[in-house]
């Protein structure tokens, strides 16, 4: 009889044991059913890797795999960009030789006596002498 009451109380114990484990594995698997539900509610993608590879709580294999993934969202890839005008630039005319160029202009109409004529653009047109059938002496400086 003895032998029997030791198989009862060793069924007994192993049956507390597996109760207890189930006891743990519901509490486990409820815990990742709300943190499932909290994933799922989270606004994307990124949001729900940023927040696995961020808690502490979760393996670091799965942790590094998510930072992975985030990696190309948080730090995109720098492309070149095409500039945005097409722009040509104009030769360079050292400044004593534009200003010896524009006296030497302003001379020569004052000499002539043209009348000028600036438009809102900043065009300058050179209007021939009153009187005179010349052609039109346009310059556009």
């Amino acid at each position: 009889m003895a032998g029997v009451m030791a198989a009862m109380d060793s069924i007994a114990s192993k049956f507390a044991e597996y109760e207890y484990t189930i006891k743990l594995l519901t509490a486990k698997l409820e815990e990742l059913a709300a943190e499932n539900e909290r994933l799922k509610a989270n606004a994307g993608a990124h949001g729900t890797l940023k927040l696995i590879y961020s808690d502490d709580n979760q393996p670091a294999g799965l942790r590094v795999k998510a930072a992975q993934a985030a990696l190309n969202v948080e730090t995109p890839k720098l492309n070149p960009v095409p500039p945005p005008l097409d722009l040509v630039a104009e030769p360079v005319i050292p400044l004593a030789e534009l200003i010896a160029q524009r006296r030497a202009r302003q001379d020569r109409l004052e000499r002539e006596g043209h009348d000028i004529e600036v438009s809102p653009t900043g065009v300058v047109r050179i209007l021939p002498k009153p009187g005179s059938n010349g052609g039109d002496n346009s310059d556009d400086h």
